[in-house]
């Protein structure tokens, strides 16, 4: 018995000593000092020269031993030299505190951030303390504070930080060589953790938030749920800005004299929480294919299917829910310019401003059902196919006939209340261009006597950047007009097209090739940058869309002055004019002189003693006019085409006829004129009785007297763009000569 108690009492001494040697084992590991030469870099962005770095020896259960060796950054990329050291136990703490580069921000950091690590030296002496370092600090330490040796400790931590962010083929390399410029996998996921968890925080707010990751993660290889759940808001907030990251970090480094490359950086985020990160979007080489990608619909809709083959999920909206995300759209809200279009038409009868449909994916199938289109103009929309951030990867048109229920042109309805006040808009805006270009063609008449166009005819005048401003702005406010009309009773076409004629001639004959706006989308995009086409292009285009409207608009008296319909609603002598201009100015005198006459023998009009400033609104005489704040501006009068029909007599040599219809000017307006060459008389009463009207200056360039009656150089036959436009738009140069 006295036997077995012995036996038993060193038993239990034996457990208790090899227990006891177990739980030193960590402690008691031997090591040999040892000298390494440590080196490596501090990122977030990257840390700022002057930034500290403390480095503390450790124990093998990662207890500080005492001593510290410091360094600082030497370079605005990170680097830090520490050289030789010895070292008792190759394990250490790296510390780094100071100012880096904030890579969504693209600035550097307006405070200090401090970053750890924990390394065993014996695997590099270079080391890299970044975020990843940094967030498995606390989960290394927890594992080996619990009896995990430091190597197991380090790989299972880093297992598990991959994991939580769905980046488990990561896994086998150590976080501390990663870097921001080595363009690797590594390198692109460091950024987008990085970049992740700053988010649109402050500095501060990241000191805190990294100190709440890394205890949270240090118990037990996992975020909470709270965790979880800002992170996927953070998501939500980096995607729009990942683009602009990369850019910074490239620029960064360039200013630093570093090339370096970055990998697209939504392949390193799981977005669906899937825990594989990059598997929603498409790779460089995957594409989404569509069995067809344009549809034809009736008006009356319809049913249909499109096969889809793509190797991630595809969604008919993003599934990441951002603030600001830009998601094209094949619509833009016509707003003001879309109601009370018409009198006697509700709103109501225009509802359907685009294809309405419902669209569903089941099965790598696009399902579309299309309802009825009550729009009496075509429709097309664009549905498009997104992956999971919102990039889009294929995309469908459709084109829907519309209601084609004809209107006859006797029955177009007159404008609207809103419609009106568009129309007056426009024409006052017009009105606001005329004058100022009226304004220029008077600085070129004078200038022999005051040499007013080197003083006021230039780049920076406020009268020519009126003048194309105003004509320009009238466009806008017409072509969108015109398209909230296509898009439902499709009536007032050619009205429009007349009124673009008149502004976009002068800007021609001011200004010879210029940009020509006529869609509808470029008016909505906004895009400043339009590039300038030939006078002889847009001059053909708006000749094609004259002649169409002079077969449908009425054969009758213009009335500019009886109201807002009076004004839109020209007749076809206001065609006639546009026309007979642009034939003179490109020579075609025969052309112009048949519909002068048309003009002449309606009878509509006859001759009385208006001149220049003292035009009326009952004047006999007037075609069509503006009004203006300063009075009536005569754009087209009978006495203009009479001198316009001389012109073309004289140019095609009959003689008789054109002083005949001098004459009948003279007669009315009782003035004297002194000249005896034709074209020189036709001069002086332009001079007397129609240097408002702007169109002057466009008479003394297609009949060669520009340069000797106003005494200015070649380059000057063209006004300077203005330098406002020329800022504005990449797409445009100056004028030769300014």
């Amino acid at each position: 018995m006295e036997r077995l108690y012995h036996l038993l009492t060193s038993l239990c001494i034996g457990i208790v000593i090899s227990s006891c040697s177990n739980e030193d084992s960590i402690t008691t590991e031997p090591f040999t000092p040892q000298t390494y030469d440590i080196q490596g870099k501090v990122e977030k962005g990257p840390f700022i020269s002057g930034s500290s770095i403390s480095i503390q020896p450790m124990d093998a259960k990662l207890q500080v031993l005492g001593s510290v060796y410091n360094t600082v950054i030497t370079d605005d990329l990170g680097n830090f030299i520490l050289g030789n050291k010895e070292f008792s136990t190759p394990y250490a703490e790296f510390m780094a505190n100071g100012y880096f580069f904030n890579e969504v921000k693209g600035e550097l950091s307006n405070s200090t951030l401090t970053l750890r690590a924990l390394v065993d030296l014996t695997n590099s002496t270079t080391i890299n303390v970044n975020i990843l370092t940094h967030l498995k600090y606390a989960r290394v330490k927890n594992l080996v504070l619990s009896g995990t040796h430091f190597d197991k400790a380090n790989s299972q931590a880093q297992k598990e930080l991959f994991e939580a962010f769905g980046l488990s083929s990561l896994t086998d390399k150590e976080v501390s060589s990663f870097s921001i410029i080595s363009g690797t996998d590594e390198s692109a996921a460091l950024i987008a953790i990085s970049s992740l968890l700053l988010s649109d925080r402050s500095e501060a707010a990241l000191t805190e938030y990294l100190s709440r990751l890394s205890a949270d993660f240090g118990k037990n290889g996992k975020f909470s749920e709270n965790i979880k759940a800002q992170i996927a808001i953070d998501k939500n907030k980096l995607v729009q800005h990942l683009s602009d990251i990369k850019d910074n970090i490239i620029e960064r480094y360039n200013e630093l004299g570093i090339e370096i490359t970055v990998k697209e950086l939504a392949h390193y985020v799981d977005w669906d929480n899937d825990g594989r990160a990059g598997n929603e979007i498409l790779k460089a080489n995957e594409c989404v294919n569509l069995n067809k990608s344009e549809i034809a619909i009736p008006n009356e809709g319809g049913k249909f299917s499109i096969q889809i083959s793509s190797p991630i999920t595809i969604y008919l909206k993003p599934q990441i829910e951002t603030e600001n995300l830009d998601v094209p759209s094949s619509n833009v809200s016509d707003n003001y310019f879309g109601n009370g279009l018409y009198e006697g038409y509700d709103d109501s009868n225009f509802a359907d401003d685009e294809i309405i449909c419902e669209n569903r994916i089941e099965n790598n199938t696009l399902y579309i059902s299309v309802s009825s289109l009550q729009s009496k103009a075509n429709k097309n929309k664009t549905i498009n196919l997104y992956d999971f951030i919102g990039n889009i990867v294929a995309s469908v048109h459709l084109t829907q006939e519309g209601n084609h229920s004809n209107i006859p042109a006797s029955e177009t309805p007159l404008l609207g209340e809103n419609a009106e006040k568009i129309v007056y808009s426009i024409a006052h805006t017009i009105a606001d261009g005329l004058k100022d270009y009226t304004t220029i063609e008077q600085f070129y008449n004078d200038n022999k006597n005051t040499n007013a166009v080197n003083d006021y005819v230039n780049p920076s005048s406020s009268k020519i950047s009126n003048a194309w401003s105003s004509f320009y702005s009238a466009n806008r406010y017409l072509i969108t007009l015109k398209n909230a009309d296509e898009t439902r009773l499709n009536v007032y076409t050619d009205y429009c097209n007349v009124l673009s004629a008149v502004y976009y001639s002068n800007l021609i004959y001011g200004w010879g090739d210029i940009p020509y706006i006529i869609d509808y989308t470029t008016i909505a995009s906004n895009n400043p940058n339009i590039p300038r086409e030939s006078k002889q292009t847009i001059f053909s285009d708006i000749k094609n869309k004259l002649t169409k409207a002079l077969e449908n608009l009425p054969d009758k008296k213009n009335e500019p002055f009886k109201d807002a319909n009076g004004l839109f609603f020209v007749s076809k002598d206001v065609v006639r004019v546009l026309l007979s201009n642009i034939y003179m100015y490109e020579g075609k005198y025969n052309d112009a002189l048949k519909l002068l006459q048309m003009i002449i023998d309606n009878g509509f009009y006859t001759l009385d003693t208006s001149t220049n400033n003292n035009y009326a609104t009952e004047s006999s005489e007037i075609i069509f006019a503006f009004l203006h704040d300063t009075g009536i501006i005569p754009y087209m009068t009978l006495s203009d085409i009479y001198l316009s029909l001389a012109e073309c007599f004289y140019k095609t040599g009959d003689i008789y006829n054109a002083e005949k219809f001098i004459n009948d000017v003279i007669v009315a307006k009782e003035i004297n004129v002194s000249e005896t060459d034709i074209l020189m008389k036709i001069k002086n009463i332009r001079e007397q009785i129609l240097i408002n009207n702007g169109s002057y200056f466009a008479f003394l360039k297609r009949t060669g007297l520009a340069k000797d009656i106003c005494g200015i150089e070649n380059f000057q036959l063209l006004f300077p763009i203005p330098n406002n436009e020329i800022y504005s738009n990449m797409n445009i140069v100056q004028n030769p000569g300014y």
